[in-house]
């Protein structure tokens, strides 16, 4: 059994991919993670082969977009831990890469649940984090929505650019710069991560990293000293990318 070092994480998403293996990592570090996810008994059974690594992982059932979820997850975390260190706000979703053409109604269901569910689970989380002598707030988000990027090398990745996902994650990083500013007042420490092209179903097989490695950054900023904390910023693997 991994020995606790005492700081709660809690990671959206997590029954499976990335944010399953970031609750694995963090758990051998000594967290107690808390998964969620929207089907109650796949975040039961992601929780359950974290344990039988020697985890000290728990499930909680979230639609991110969902308000009485998000209220039942702070009631939960109050109840039975009384606080939070991290926040991992990873779940997301891309529903233009289906070889069909983009939607008003595609635009507005991934900007709900990549853009405006951290904005609401942080908001709803504060409370909880601001009792932490630590506390991180760290949203997932991606390359794809750095326009610094997209304007220097289009011709790289613009077959990859979608306006539904692109766009949220652009907006992602806003909320991460502004919540960097209005929650250091509370103790709360906010960056951004892109993870790299991963294996996963978002991902794709077709991806060069595996979820191990694509997992690194999020706990690199879950770990790292306080004074290193790259508040506002968002980084893969240590090096800050472009907004």
């Amino acid at each position: 059994m991994v020995t606790k070092n005492g700081r709660v994480a809690l990671i959206t998403g997590a029954n499976k991919g990335l944010g399953k293996e970031i609750g694995r990592q963090l758990g051998a570090l000594g967290y107690t993670v808390v998964l969620t996810a929207r089907d109650e008994q796949a975040g039961a059974a992601a929780a359950a082969e974290l344990v039988a690594a020697g985890c000290d992982a728990h499930s909680v059932r979230l639609e991110v977009t969902n308000p009485d979820h998000i209220a039942s997850v702070a009631s939960y975390l109050e109840k039975t831990f009384d606080k939070l260190d991290v926040l991992v706000n990873n779940a997301g979703i891309s529903l233009e890469w289906d070889g069909k053409p983009t939607s008003a109604d595609k635009i507005r269901r991934t900007l709900e649940v990549n853009l405006i569910a951290p904005y609401a689970i942080t908001e709803a989380l504060v409370p909880l984090l601001s009792r932490s002598d630590d506390a991180r707030v760290i949203n997932h988000s991606s390359v794809l929505g750095s326009i610094g990027t997209a304007e220097s090398t289009w011709e790289q990745i613009g077959g990859f650019m979608s306006v539904g996902y692109s766009t949220s994650k652009a907006g992602l990083d806003m909320l991460t710069l502004i919540q960097s500013k209005t929650l250091t007042g509370k103790g709360i420490a906010v960056a951004a991560a892109h993870p790299g092209w991963v294996k996963t179903d978002l991902g794709t097989q077709a991806a060069p990293m595996e979820v191990d490695e694509g997992a690194s950054t999020v706990v690199q900023l879950a770990t790292t000293a306080r004074e290193r904390f790259p508040h506002g910023q968002l980084c893969h693997k240590g090096e800050r990318l472009p907004w």
